[in-house]
């Protein structure tokens, strides 16, 4: 089975140097998917009210093969 990684960027880098393995390139993507809501539960935005979380998946060779990304936006609506 194929090993992917999973680097998630969110104003740091961490980088994935163990690797999941997946069935497919798939079920990596679906992983990926999965990570987001997970990392974002116990992030709070670093810059005010906007922050992007990313996870970059690689291959074994090091290719990247997928990126997925959630934005939590806020706005104030009293001024």
């Amino acid at each position: 089975m194929p090993r992917y990684f999973f680097d998630i960027h969110d104003g740091f880098h961490l980088r994935d140097d163990v690797g999941t393995e997946c069935a497919d390139l798939q079920a990596a993507a679906l992983e990926a998917k999965r990570l987001l809501p997970a990392i974002a539960a116990d992030e709070i935005p670093k810059d005010g009210e906007r922050q992007i979380i990313t996870v970059l998946v690689t291959d074994e060779e090091g290719h990247a093969v997928y990126s997925a990304a959630l934005a939590f936006i806020g706005t104030w609506l009293l001024r």
